[in-house]
């Protein structure tokens, strides 16, 4: 896949600071999404 056809996705954290920006394949689900930022998520 092209690097073109990637979606960058960034969160914003209420504290101001950000998980990302990261690129994924358009054809990501949400629930695949999901599990990546919860795992991501600071502790």
């Amino acid at each position: 896949m092209a690097e073109e056809d990637l979606v960058e996705v960034k969160f914003r954290l209420f504290d101001g600071s950000d998980i990302g920006p990261n690129k994924y394949s358009p054809a990501t689900s949400i629930s695949s999404l999901k599990e990546i930022i919860v795992n991501t998520w600071p502790q």
